[in-house]
């Protein structure tokens, strides 16, 4: 009788643990699938977006590089990284809505430029990201997924409490075009036979390459 007591009441238990637990993955699957629905819902007027004022340099053709200010959508991931005191090309953040910074949150085509004021105030020809629309609502989804993210700088607030440094450059213009000496070292040195090209073979074999 002990034995068929002591049975019973470890099936209750099982039988308890089971339920809580067919609870516990059913009530994750469904916050997991409400999280994955408010992430690709439309955007609305509400919704938090961050934008940064970034000093980026331009080579303009060659020569020494010139500064220019640039305004760009952050990401979630990217302001929580700032709040870390990484160095960073950013001097200051700006928080605001869907609604301030579209014209159209349902189709925004345009960007209210004078929501922008705080984040460009003593700072002359400042200019937008390219794909700049395109940017900024995919970054305004991100914050959906990480709302703790929206708590480090609230809406309408601006920040200047981060590490900018500029001793890397950020250079919005390099474009590497490989050399025809270049193209010939590359494909030189991928050899299927594991051989290598002393020095004065591969200049015989540039001579012979460009005279051809």
């Amino acid at each position: 009788a002990t034995m068929i007591r002591t049975a019973l009441a470890v099936a209750v238990v099982v039988g308890r643990c089971s339920g809580f637990v067919t609870s516990a993955t059913r009530a994750r699957t469904a916050l997991c699938a409400t999280v994955e629905r408010s992430v690709s819902d439309p955007l609305v007027a509400e919704n938090y977006i961050a934008l940064g004022l970034a000093k980026v340099f331009m080579l303009n053709g060659g020569g020494s590089p010139t500064a220019q200010y640039l305004v760009e959508p952050l990401t979630a991931a990217t302001l929580e990284t700032l709040q870390l005191g990484v160095p960073t090309s950013y001097c200051r953040v700006l928080a605001l809505t869907c609604g301030d910074l579209f014209d159209d949150v349902a189709e925004p085509s345009s960007v209210n430029l004078a929501s922008l004021a705080t984040l460009t105030a003593d700072y002359e020809d400042v200019k937008l990201c390219e794909d700049m629309i395109e940017r900024a609502t995919a970054a305004a989804r991100t914050f959906r997924r990480r709302v703790e993210a929206t708590q480090f700088i609230p809406v309408y607030q601006t920040s200047e409490d981060l590490n900018f440094n500029t001793d890397r450059k950020r250079i919005m213009d390099f474009h590497f075009e490989p050399s025809f000496d270049d193209n010939v070292k590359q494909h030189s040195s991928i050899d299927v036979y594991g051989r290598t090209d002393d020095s004065d073979d591969l200049a015989d074999e540039i001579k012979r390459l460009a005279e051809s």
